[in-house]
């Protein structure tokens, strides 16, 4: 279980974007979040749908890199996840 533990939303966000529960770590939760981002660059501009899948990447990267943290190897994982990040750029 995590600590402190993130708020409801944030489960339903892994298992909207990601398919998964909060019990899982790493990996998952960065699909989950690439997922929210992507999500967010398909739909841009100022709509609410948008703005709640950019907070759900937040949300989702920020459990995504306090798992990062706890790695035998953190500095390794944060950057894997910082290139998995940059397949997202667009054009």
């Amino acid at each position: 279980m995590r600590r402190p533990a993130p708020p409801p939303a944030v489960e339903e966000w892994a298992r909207r974007f990601g398919g998964v529960s909060l019990d899982v770590r790493g990996e998952p939760l960065v699909e989950a979040a690439t997922s929210a981002l992507g999500h967010t660059l398909a739909h841009p501009g100022r709509s609410r749908e948008s703005a709640y899948a950019l907070l759900a990447a937040d949300a989702l990267l920020t459990c995504a890199c306090e798992d990062a943290a706890e790695a035998e190897e953190p500095e390794a994982v944060l950057r894997e996840i910082l290139v998995r990040l940059r397949g997202l750029d667009t054009p």
